[in-house]
């Protein structure tokens, strides 16, 4: 994924998008994903690497120990044309490569894979589905498996002011891509500036579609209330695996009265984090955006 600059994130964990492009463009191309574990490794087999004829690349296959060793193994895949499986750490002829723990790892160089399939693996990603790409499918390296990819991680964040910025530029170092609501003009200009899409807010009673997926959070960090309560009911209707609320405990007993009042019961008004964040007393906007990225994790991986 590109960061609001136009460049790529090197250590994105979604790396089809790069490869796509560079195919496209007409460079030669090896796909390296992680296919085998042997004792412990940070990284999940499935994780993958493109890295293009120029020597650029994204993705990560390590904590940071093997990533140009397995750069230079794809320049070397590409210029002879062929497919390979190498092996890292613990019985890996690369002896001056050590993994922790002795532990090794064996990634499958892809360098035949074509921007057609890759393409509609990224079409139904965008379309929120899921996707697979079958790896070394005939096993002739002994490498076969079959690659899921699910759509990236999304949040919403409804609101306004610097907390508001500073949630969706940590999001995105964390994976999320970020789409940003508000009717604030200097709000609306700094997410478009990080990149994230936004969705301008005109008034309460002509709302666009709240749409959110299990793979979506959803954050409300609005001063004023009455934009949250013309957005909240459409949230809680969806499957968003986190709904989170800025404000102080005597404004978060007030919007569930609020809601209660609406008709919501007890179930649905719990599904909401208010205050927003996994500690209290935040007061600058890095440490608010902190805390709820923080509480939205935990959820996560709960």
């Amino acid at each position: 994924m590109r960061n609001g600059q136009g460049e790529w994130d090197v250590f994105d964990d979604y790396v089809l998008d790069f490869a796509i492009e560079r195919l496209s463009r007409g460079e030669r191309l090896a796909l390296v994903t992680l296919v085998r574990i042997e004792g412990s490794s940070p990284r999940f087999p499935g994780a993958q690497m493109a890295v293009s004829e120029t020597g650029d690349w994204v993705g990560y296959l390590s904590g940071g120990c093997i990533e140009r060793a397995v750069v230079a193994e794809a320049l070397d895949a590409i210029a002879a044309s062929g497919n390979r499986l190498v092996r890292y750490g613990r019985g890996s002829k690369y002896f001056d490569i050590q993994l922790p723990c002795g532990s090794a790892i064996e990634l499958f160089f892809d360098v035949g894979i074509g921007a057609e399939s890759l393409i509609a693996i990224d079409r139904r990603l965008k379309q929120r589905q899921t996707a697979e790409l079958p790896i070394d499918p005939d096993n002739r390296f002994n490498a076969r498996m079959v690659r899921l990819y699910r759509p990236r991680k999304r949040l919403i964040i409804a609101g306004v002011g610097p907390a508001t910025v500073q949630l969706a530029r940590m999001a995105q170092v964390a994976g999320f891509e970020v789409i940003g609501w508000s009717y604030d003009e200097p709000t609306l200009e700094r997410l478009a500036a990080l990149g994230a899409a936004t969705v301008r807010l005109t008034g309460h009673g002509r709302t666009p579609p709240l749409e959110a997926d299990a793979l979506t959070a959803i954050v409300f960090m609005f001063h004023d209330h009455d934009w949250e309560m013309a957005l909240l009911p459409a949230a809680l209707a969806t499957d968003a695996f986190y709904l989170g609320a800025m404000g102080s405990h005597a404004t978060h007993r007030l919007r569930l009265e609020k809601l209660e009042a609406l008709g919501f019961d007890r179930a649905s008004r719990e599904r909401i984090h208010g205050p927003a964040g996994l500690f209290a007393g935040s007061k600058s906007a890095g440490d608010i955006a902190l805390s709820i990225l923080a509480e939205l994790a935990q959820v996560e991986a709960a």
